[in-house]
C-alpha cells in the first residue's frame, strides 16, 4: 500500500476512535446549559484556528497555541509576538495581545492578555413601586490575564500549561478567579501525524454577588495529518465542555509558494443549533511577509450572519 493511503487509512481511522467522544450524555449536559461563569473563555482566538473550524489544538505551533494548546509554544525557534481583533455583534469586540519566547532547552515562556469589550449599555434599576428606572450607562467587560509554559521531552512529546488571572466586572459588580490549563502534543511519523489533548478553565468556583458559579471547563482532543512537504494540512478536533452538548470541528490548509495560506473548515455542535446548518462554516487567508504573518478569517452564525477576524504574527 503506498505511504500516502496509509497515512491516509490512519487519519479515517483516529477519526473513528475520537468519534464516541462526540456522543451527548443527555440531560446532564442539557441542564448546565448558562450555568458557568467567565464563559467568554470559550472564544477562540486566532484567525488561522478560527478560520479551520477551531481545530487546532493538534496543529498548534505559533503564539496563538496559548488558548488551543499551550504545548504548541514548544515548537516556536523565534520571539513572536501577537495580535488580534475580532469584530463580533451589536458592539462588542474581542481583543488579544501576547508575546512568547523561546529558551532554548529550557522550553519557552509566554505572556498574553484577552479582553472582551460589551461597549456601553443602559443601565436600569427598579424604584420601589416595581417600576423600571434609569441610572447612568455602564461599559462591561471581561478581562484574562496569562503566564504560559511549554517545553520539549525528547523529539516527538511536548507538554504546556497557562496560568489565567480571570476577571469579569457588570457595572458595579465584579469577579475574579485563578484558572488553568494543561495541554500535550505528540508527534509520529517524522511529524505527519500529531495527536493533541487540551483541558481548559480548570479552577475554583466563581462568587458573583451572591451566587457561586462554576468554570466552563472544556476537554479538547484531536489530530493532525501533514502532506504534500507539509503544504496540506487536515486537522480534526472535538470538544467536551462542561455546560453543552459536544463541538466537532474539522479543517483544511494548503500553503502555496510559503506565501499564501488558504484555509477552510467547519464546527458542528452535537444535536445541532437553531442558527441554521450555514452556521459552522470558517474560512480565510493568510499572507506570511519577511517575518510576518496576516491571517483574516470570516465565520458564518447562520442567521445571525458572520463575524471577522484579524491577526498578527511577529516573528523577532
Amino acid at each position: 500500500m503506498p505511504r500516502f493511503n496509509r497515512h491516509l487509512t490512519l487519519f479515517i481511522l483516529c477519526g473513528l476512535v475520537l468519534y464516541p467522544w462526540t456522543v451527548a450524555d443527555g440531560a446532564d449536559i442539557h441542564e448546565n446549559v448558562g450555568t458557568r461563569a467567565m464563559t467568554f473563555l470559550k472564544i477562540g482566538v486566532g484567525a488561522k484556528a478560527i478560520s479551520m473550524g477551531e481545530s487546532q489544538v493538534a496543529d498548534a505551533d505559533d503564539l496563538y497555541a496559548t488558548y488551543w494548546n499551550p504545548a504548541g509554544l514548544a515548537q516556536l525557534q523565534r520571539p513572536q509576538l501577537g495580535l488580534m481583533h475580532n469584530e463580533w455583534f451589536e458592539g462588542i469586540n474581542h481583543q488579544f495581545i501576547g508575546f512568547a519566547q523561546p529558551l532554548g532547552n529550557a522550553g519557552t515562556l509566554g505572556g498574553s492578555l484577552i479582553y472582551l469589550s460589551y461597549g456601553e449599555l443602559e443601565g436600569y434599576d427598579i424604584n420601589e413601586s416595581g417600576e423600571p428606572v434609569k441610572t447612568e450607562n455602564f461599559h462591561p467587560y471581561d478581562l484574562a490575564l496569562i503566564g504560559s509554559y511549554a517545553r520539549r521531552f525528547g523529539g516527538a512529546l511536548s507538554l504546556g500549561a497557562n496560568a489565567k488571572w480571570v476577571r469579569e466586572k457588570i457595572d458595579t459588580e465584579s469577579a475574579q478567579v485563578i484558572a488553568f490549563d494543561i495541554g500535550g502534543l505528540y508527534a509520529i511519523l517524522n511529524n505527519s501525524f500529531s495527536f493533541g489533548f487540551n483541558v481548559q478553565h480548570l479552577g475554583a468556583k466563581v462568587k458573583f454577588v451572591e451566587e457561586s458559579f462554576s468554570l466552563p471547563l472544556n476537554i479538547k482532543v484531536g489530530m493532525a495529518y501533514r502532506l504534500l512537504d507539509e503544504a496540506l494540512t487536515l486537522t480534526a478536533d472535538v470538544n467536551r465542555p462542561s455546560d453543552n452538548d459536544p463541538t466537532v470541528g474539522v479543517g483544511a490548509a494548503f500553503t502555496a509558494y510559503e506565501l499564501i495560506h488558504l484555509r477552510a473548515g467547519y464546527k458542528y455542535k452535537v444535536g445541532g443549533n437553531d442558527l441554521g446548518t450555514a452556521s459552522g462554516i470558517t474560512s480565510g487567508i493568510g499572507f506570511s511577509i519577511e517575518g510576518f504573518q496576516l491571517d483574516y478569517a470570516f465565520v458564518s452564525f447562520g442567521k445571525l450572519g458572520g463575524a471577522h477576524r484579524f491577526s498578527l504574527i511577529s516573528n523577532f
